[in-house]
């Protein structure tokens, strides 16, 4: 089945070719219902996807494939996962205690249900009976076994041990009874046997025992930190468990070729049922590809090489959608597009613990010296994107409005007086200083456009310098640079994601010690009260309120330079079913299936094997 499945990997873009002109005939089929749909209300605020699994019967089989412009993650082990596109591939081969639905409500997954004390400080999970890790060679015969309470403290345990190199931490730290002690002693080399607030009560019962109440605790387990692993995969690869990964969930790893792709099949014994009956997952298999340039991404997808469109490239923006409506232009009606506000903000991040951002005048000198809109404007083409004029956390959540925040607007004359107020007037005596980027093409117009703008506003000139995604972050989280342009997916769907990223509680007191994810190490006791004094509110609108507050005296601080808010575009080939899009872009690939006649002859194939 192995082979077969990896034959029609390799055999799937020469076949979609012979296929062109049936999927000539779809996309007229495809107009004709977009036309139709489009005599309703088309608020183009919405996703337009029509309601895909009332179309046909589903039908199982098939090879999804999307490209990731980031190229390849760090690592799949969910210890190590600092990634958007690494969470992409790993949530396809694990599951977590609990997961979001389309509308970013918490939903079971490994455990059935759950409850949370009165207090708030203990969390009770009841766990399925019916979740086997995949078949793999690191258990006996190669036959996956039940998953239980003790693969979940196991999982949780890895997340806090330094051994693990693991970058998960954070999310226990000061939270989790016994979590600090049990880093804290390993790092001394004198290990503690467990972390005191993970208890296994049976095989099929988990519970967490927390410090003191923290409100939105719950939702960082829907993070891949939550994965739940085997000990004896974990054993058996050591620190290449990282690239060899094994989980419960719907997709089995199979193959990763660096810089090229990163193979999933099907998990033939998984446990979960859509709300049919019909066994999950639909497809055989996915394939993340790793081109790092977007216009190849463009020019694949537009062959039918790919089977969705994501990070639209700028200059292909406005020829795909209308200036005025954000419609679908003409020619490109036969693909199905989605749109929502993504919960995603782009930013320049500051070492506030080095010179010369050790100063707050320096960054608030620079945040002022950007010109937000006119990059916006002139650089990314009026895409998806608005100024983060206000916070770092996106216009997304509800009950939090952001645009009462007040951030920097563009103002050359104040930032002048800035910078001569921290010791460099005119810009004379400012150190040569370089900011670090990843290889995106759309990072690359912005940091060229903020060079130029801090070199008009401030009279400081900038060295651009670009590195790999992993190597960026790695080198920012252990303070070796100083400037560097990144961007931030939410976690879940609470402003603490975005607010954690400053929280000085978790800046490590050694500043040679990696700090995640506050990699700017801004610490302020003063937002550190206002910040735990918010996540201790259980009360859902006084702890939104106090979210402002801390976010708002940390923007007078400038301990980051925020950039961009943007909105979520995809296009989908016609035959994809059943893919949602929403703010965290996240992907669910067990409920996706194909509608194309490749589908059905997988199918016909399948049953002869049977």
């Amino acid at each position: 089945m192995k082979l077969l499945t990896l034959t029609l990997v390799y055999i799937n873009d020469y076949y979609n070719t012979l296929m062109l002109y049936l999927r000539s005939i779809l996309s007229l089929i495809c107009l004709c219902g977009l036309l139709l749909h489009g005599c309703g209300s088309g608020d183009a605020s919405e996703t337009t996807t029509q309601n895909d699994s009332a179309s046909s019967a589903k039908r199982y089989g098939g090879i999804f494939r999307l490209n990731v412009l980031r190229g390849d993650p760090n690592g799949l082990d969910p210890v190590v996962v600092d990634s958007k596109h690494a969470d992409d591939i790993a949530s396809q081969i694990y599951d977590k205690l609990i997961d979001l639905n389309d509308s970013l409500k918490l939903v079971p997954e490994l455990a059935r249900s759950w409850e949370i004390s009165d207090d708030g400080r203990l969390y009770t999970f009841n766990l399925r009976t019916d979740a086997y890790f995949q078949d793999h060679p690191c258990f006996p015969d190669g036959k996956g076994r039940l998953m239980t309470a003790n693969d979940v403290k196991y999982s949780l345990t890895r997340c806090v041990d330094p051994d693990e190199r693991t970058k998960a931490y954070w999310a226990f730290q000061g939270k989790v009874k016994g979590a600090t002690e049990f880093y804290d002693a390993a790092q001394n080399k004198k290990r503690l046997n467990e972390v005191a607030g993970f208890k296994v009560v049976n095989d099929s019962t988990f519970q967490i025992e927390l410090v003191e109440p923290y409100a939105p605790f719950i939702y960082l387990l829907v993070n891949s930190l939550g994965s739940v692993v085997p000990r004896e995969a974990v054993e058996m690869y050591g620190q290449d468990f990282r690239r060899n990964p094994v989980g419960t969930g719907p997709f089995k790893f199979d193959q990763w070729i660096q810089s090229q792709h990163v193979l999933l099949t099907r998990n033939a014994n998984y446990w979960g049922k859509d709300k049919n009956g019909n066994q999950l997952p639909f497809l055989d298999s996915i394939k993340f590809t790793f081109t790092k340039d977007d216009n190849t991404q463009y020019f694949d997808f537009m062959a039918g090489h790919l089977d969705e469109l994501f990070n639209i490239p700028t200059e292909q923006f406005r020829k795909i959608f209308d200036a005025e409506t954000l419609e679908l232009n003409s020619e490109f009606v036969q693909y199905k597009p989605q749109s929502v506000p993504a919960m995603l903000t782009w930013y320049f991040g500051l070492n506030n613990v080095k010179a010369p951002f050790n100063d707050a005048n320096t960054r608030r000198a620079f945040n002022y010296a950007i010109d937000r809109a006119r990059i916006v404007k002139f650089v990314l083409n009026n895409s998806p994107y608005a100024p983060a004029v206000h916070g770092l956390t996106p216009p997304v959540f509800p009950d939090y409005p952001i645009d009462s925040i007040r951030g920097y607007d563009y103002d050359p004359q104040k930032a002048r007086e800035l910078l001569a107020a921290a010791g460099y007037d005119k810009g004379e005596g400012f150190p040569s200083i370089a900011l670090h980027i990843y290889d995106e093409p759309r990072l690359r117009q912005v940091a060229e456009a903020i060079q130029a703008q801090l070199r008009e506003a401030l009279n400081i000139d900038v060295e651009i310098k670009q590195m790999a995604f992993p190597q960026l972050i790695d080198e920012a989280e252990s303070g070796k640079i100083e400037f560097w342009g990144t961007r931030w997916y939410g976690d879940y769907p609470d402003p603490e994601t975005y607010l954690n990223l400053l929280n000085g509680q978790i800046v490590p007191d050694d500043p040679n010690v990696p700090s995640n994810p506050n990699s700017s190490r801004y610490d302020n006791p003063e937002y550190n009260a206002l910040f735990n004094d918010a996540v201790r509110t259980i009360d859902y609108l006084a702890r939104m309120a106090k979210y402002l507050q801390a976010e708002q005296l940390a923007m007078d601080d400038a301990p980051v330079m925020p950039l961009f808010y943007e909105r979520h575009y995809r296009l989908l080939q016609p035959w994809v079913r059943d893919m949602k899009l929403d703010p965290m872009a996240r992907y669910d690939l067990k409920r996706v299936w194909l509608d194309t006649p490749e589908t059905v002859e997988a199918a016909a194939m399948n049953s002869k094997e049977g």
